[in-house]
């Protein structure tokens, strides 16, 4: 989408300039209380690389969808926006029982979800059975979405032996128990992530209805300070319940776009920032608002291509990067070269972890030991968008091919448009033809355990990678209460992934956002927690 006077006429015209009412806290407000916006309020207006692929964050890891979700929705247990300690949120207390197996759960009083339906134990019962059977109401759909965040921390969905929770139940109006099999490590911590929004069951029939044709953007109603207005395609509008402004989201892929929007006040702040336009914000007097690196990019090796199956080509691929180079030249200051796919502030690497540095001769070697003959890989990037982790992707990949090529590779370039989930479909759920790939991941989680279950748990048509070693470790880290013993799980899969190289990890990357002069302020968060109730306007 371009941004120019004309989107931004059509925008306030789709909002009737009507935004909003009162500042309050992010307790959702009973219907019978809401207040119609007085025309003349302040709209906040923020670009993003991508369109949001679904209004529902349960069947999907997209972060556009997530992004918005925490404006709309509320999950049972929150973030402390200054410490990142987990807080009520529709949940007023909780209580773990001596042996870990159970929760229960007492939730807040006298609240109701947009459409009217009040918050009950029988309500949040029927969204842990949503969420526990979406494998069913997804499909083969689900194939080409990744690992969905419930059988993530649950060990797999409900109908499946290695699910851990054994039942949720209403044990009171306002009171839900959950039974687990074994204790889920960081049950609670998990629960933060924004997939396990609840949200009202009356407001399900219609998405519901329209999942045969993919992931519909049909909204659902939450608890939280905005509810959805107009899905318009590439700008979607949050409609005040309880804050001070209207929101308008843009999906704008191009970074100079982001760029101008923000110049000519068509934007109040852009995410995705990068090294080409940093400078130029520096020196107009904007402020860049960095993220710590809770985030990994990484290339995806496929091992079901029939060249890089072989161990020694995906040691050359490793050793041809030169990954000090992108992450000085390609990315914000800060940024680091990644050897495993967690953080420190996560999980320590150990000397177990192999580290391919960069090493051309080395990679050549490699190359003619392993017999490769100049037969063509497919490197395949998106187009048509960014991701918070990864701006500017076409530069990636000419960084990254031009040190393959290098080393003897014959690369081939397969652009694939992001559009609509086309990248993520084509990544997750084929091998035909794909040998390399960029993709990352955002830790919405602050738990060593969750990206790599994410990825590497069970076999999947990403990387074509079967390790059962690397299975029970993970299983057995979901449920471990010792911490050290859990890390050594962790880490040990750590080991496993540097030696096998499913992926090659690239970099920790600062992620950042860039504010206008009309911003006083903005919530930053690592794990993408920004709430826009928070966000204060002074223009």
């Amino acid at each position: 989408m371009h941004l120019s006077r004309r989107t931004v006429l059509a925008g306030l015209a789709s909002l009737g300039l009507a935004p909003l009412i009162r500042a309050t806290s992010s307790t959702p407000t009973p219907a019978s209380e809401v207040i119609t916006p007085e025309p003349g309020a302040k709209t906040f207006r923020i670009g993003v690389p991508a369109k949001a692929l679904t209004t529902d964050p349960a069947v999907t890891n997209d972060v556009e969808t997530h992004r918005l979700a925490r404006q709309v929705y509320q999950t049972l247990i929150g973030v402390d926006e200054e410490t990142g300690e987990t807080i009520p949120q529709l949940a007023a207390d909780w209580t773990v029982s001596d042996n870990g197996r159970e929760v229960v759960f007492e939730l807040e009083p006298d609240l109701t979800f947009h459409d009217g339906t009040e918050l009950t134990a029988d309500v949040v019962v029927d969204n842990f059975q949503r969420w526990g059977t979406a494998d069913k109401m997804l499909g083969s759909q689900l194939d080409d979405l990744g690992r969905l965040p419930f059988s993530n921390v649950f060990g797999g969905f409900t109908s499946e032996d290695a699910c851990l929770l054994e039942t949720v139940e209403a044990t009171g109006q306002l009171e839900v128990t959950v039974t687990l099999r074994s204790p889920v490590t960081n049950l609670i911590a998990a629960l933060t992530h924004p997939a396990f929004s609840i949200t009202s069951p009356a407001s399900w029939a219609e998405f519901d209805a329209a999942l045969a044709d993919g992931l519909p953007l049909i909204p659902l109603a939450g608890t939280g300070p905005y509810r959805w207005g107009a899905l318009d395609g590439a700008t979607i509008h949050l409609d005040a319940v309880d804050a001070e402004h209207d929101v308008e989201v843009f999906s704008v892929p191009n970074l100079h776009e982001r760029l101008y929007g923000l110049s000519t006040k068509q934007l109040d702040v852009f995410d995705g920032v990068s090294p080409a336009v940093l400078r130029e914000l520096v020196q107009s007097g904007y402020q860049v608002l960095l993220r710590d690196p809770l985030a990994v990019l990484y290339l995806g090796i496929n091992q079901a291509h029939p060249v890089l199956a072989n161990l020694h080509v995906r040691q050359a691929v490793a050793h041809a990067l030169y990954r000090t180079d992108m992450v000085d030249t390609l990315h914000l200051d800060g940024s680091y070269v990644a050897h495993q796919f967690n953080p420190p502030s996560l999980l320590e690497r150990t000397d177990d972890v192999v580290t391919y540095n960069a090493d051309a001769s080395r990679a050549a070697d490699l190359l003619a030991v392993s017999g490769y003959d100049g037969e063509p890989i497919e490197f395949w990037y998106p187009t048509g968008a960014e991701r918070v982790y990864m701006t500017q992707p076409q530069k990636l990949f000419a960084h990254l091919s031009g040190r393959l090529t290098a080393a003897g590779f014959n690369i081939v370039a397969k652009p694939v448009p992001w559009t609509d989930g086309t990248y993520m479909r084509s990544v997750l759920g084929k091998t035909t033809g794909r040998g390399l790939h960029l993709f990352g991941r955002n830790f919405f989680v602050r738990d060593a355990l969750y990206v790599l279950a994410d990825l590497f748990e069970y076999p999947n048509k990403e990387f074509g990678w079967d390790n059962p070693a690397v299975t029970q470790a993970l299983t057995a880290a979901r449920t471990e209460e010792d911490p050290q013993l859990r890390t050594a799980l962790l880490q040990r899969v750590e080991a496993a992934i540097s030696l096998d190289i499913p992926a090659v990890p690239l970099t920790f990357p600062i992620t950042a956002l860039a504010s206008g002069h009309g911003v006083g302020f903005y919530p930053i968060s690592p794990v993408l927690d920004e709430q826009y109730v928070r966000v204060r306007l002074t223009d």
